[in-house]
């Protein structure tokens, strides 16, 4: 079985199709990790949550869905993010919890999570978690969904803790100080891909929404596979008219 991680489509579903049909993604037998930030920046985030939902195995929260439900702003907030509130809710705190959107997972051995633990969560992993990804991600969810509720219910939330700037949906080492936490390898969203990082197993797939979309049929994502994680990025090479119309009619995904 492979899994897919698609990251920051930031309201771009085309950032999202891209990648599935780049890799040939296989429905029912491939899984699909979104590793979050859907919102803001693109024209239709409704589009990226209906592709989430229809084909996503796992959703993991980034900043921006956290901004949105915490109502925060996080730069560039889009206005109408807010309208997706509500779905925010039922997804993250109303859902079933084995499909509840979450903070991280672990597949093969491997994190994923929005932006990335970093060093600062060295003896929780250590120690707490002897060195077990899978309880370390378990954590993590369990930590992020008890600081939702908090801040809703109080307004209050520490700036040290996981919704801070070292938490796993904010994490950026370019910014932080702190390294991603050693030992472990981790699939990430959120920051642009470092070259340095991957090669010491933090593996990078956001497709830089941010650059804007003169390059619509761009991707980026992660397949794991046997325990080995392999990550892909380029331009899809468009189809003339004809033959576009045909795969899009034997499409498994889109």
């Amino acid at each position: 079985m492979r899994t897919f991680v698609v990251s920051d489509a930031h309201g771009y579903p085309e950032l999202i199709h891209n990648a599935l049909d780049h890799g040939d993604f296989q429905p029912g037998e491939d899984g699909f990790v979104y590793a979050g930030d859907l919102l803001d920046r693109g024209p239709d985030p409704e589009g990226c949550i209906d592709l989430v939902d229809r084909y996503a195995t796992e959703v993991l929260l980034g900043n921006h869905e956290v901004g949105v439900m915490l109502d925060f702003a996080v730069y560039p907030q889009t206005p109408g993010s807010s309208a997706c509130r509500q779905v925010l809710f039922d997804r993250v705190l109303s859902a079933d919890p084995g499909r509840a959107w979450k903070a991280a997972t672990c597949i093969e051995g491997v994190l994923v999570t929005h932006a990335g633990v970093s060093s600062r969560y060295e003896r929780v992993f250590r120690e707490q978690c002897q060195g077990d990804s899978s309880l370390l991600a378990a954590l993590l969810n369990t930590t992020l969904l008890a600081a939702i509720r908090h801040e809703l219910e109080t307004g209050e939330w520490e700036e040290d803790g996981i919704l801070g700037d070292h938490g796993p949906t904010w994490f950026r080492p370019r910014h932080s100080g702190l390294l991603p936490l050693s030992g472990l390898r981790q699939v990430v969203g959120h920051t642009w891909p470092m070259p340095e990082l991957e090669e010491a197993g933090f593996y990078m797939v956001d497709p830089c929404a941010w650059l804007g979309m003169d390059d619509p049929e761009r991707f980026r994502y992660a397949v794991i596979e046997d325990g080995k994680v392999r990550v892909q990025e380029g331009t899809l090479t468009p189809l003339p008219a004809a033959d576009h119309a045909r795969e899009l009619e034997g499409a498994p995904c889109c």
